[in-house]
């Protein structure tokens, strides 16, 4: 069987039905769509039926709430070559979001209290002291954030070595949820080369070593601490919109975040819309 075959297969597919109600509805909006599709049961293959990405079967409806402008497709798809679809309907929900509103706030919201994290954690003393200039904390685009921290190490009974830690922080947040991963927890260990020269090659290895341990000590404090710790942070400033917007709406109406972007030219900003 070919792929024409199998095209041929999903032209036999008949829409009897296809809708979405209402077809335009404020942000918040609860809409229904329904739908009824006959397989032909004249084809070797087994047809799936998909709605917005989804299985569903021959016949039925599913209710969704909106918070954005929507596209619904419903298409017939091979169920063992799903790449091979043929699109039956697409209808589009209007989401009226003329109530919401948006506050922003300077990029310094983020980086400073992370910068304020790394200074005060490498600066009690001990083995690890922070290098002259401190951490650096630079916002960048589409929600991310670019962590630098330069330590030099004293190592007892070694040559003292220098790290650099990087560390990348993603934010970003939709439909009242904040998310802040790490996609880069990146520690280096390095020496002079004196050194290496002294230790007949062996801070290379030692390096090594200290790097892996750094790398898995990081993550673990990057997860457990770092992101709860910002993610609650900014959970804090979404409440904050939230209440000053209720607490000024004629009508106190319940807002709920539906956006937050963060970048180095905006800033951090937040949208809130009413749900009431």
């Amino acid at each position: 069987m070919t792929r024409t075959d199998e095209r041929e297969a999903l032209k036999k597919v008949k829409l009897n039905k296809f809708g979405v109600v209402p077809i335009k509805v404020p942000i918040f909006g609860t809409v229904t769509a329904s739908w009824e599709v006959t397989i032909p049961t004249d084809t070797v293959f087994d047809i799936d039926i998909i709605l917005n990405g989804k299985t569903v079967a021959p016949e039925g409806s599913e209710t969704s709430t909106l918070t954005h402008t929507t596209p619904f497709f419903l298409r017939a798809a091979i169920s063992d070559d799903p790449t091979v679809t043929r699109l039956l309907k697409q209808l589009t929900v209007v989401v009226d979001t003329s109530d919401c509103q948006t506050r922003s706030f300077p990029a310094s919201v983020v980086t400073e209290p992370l910068k304020e994290v790394f200074d005060s954690a490498f600066s009690g003393g001990g083995n690890f002291s922070l290098k002259p200039g401190g951490s650096s904390v630079t916002p960048g685009d589409a929600g991310l954030v670019d962590i630098h921290v330069p330590i030099a190490i004293d190592v007892p009974d070694w040559f003292d070595a220098d790290m650099d830690i990087h560390i990348e922080l993603t934010i970003a947040g939709a439909d009242q949820q904040v998310f802040v991963a790490a996609p880069v927890v990146d520690p280096q260990v390095s020496w002079s080369l004196l050194s290496n020269l002294l230790s007949l090659g062996c801070t290379d290895v030692v390096s090594s070593g200290m790097t892996q341990i750094s790398k898995v000590f990081l993550e673990h404090i990057v997860d457990e601490e770092l992101r709860p710790r910002l993610t609650q942070k900014l959970v804090d400033t979404v409440n904050s919109v939230i209440s000053m917007l209720e607490q000024n709406d004629p009508g106190h109406r319940t807002f709920a975040m539906t956006s937050l972007l963060f970048s180095a030219e905006r800033g951090l900003v937040i949208t809130a819309c009413p749900k009431s």
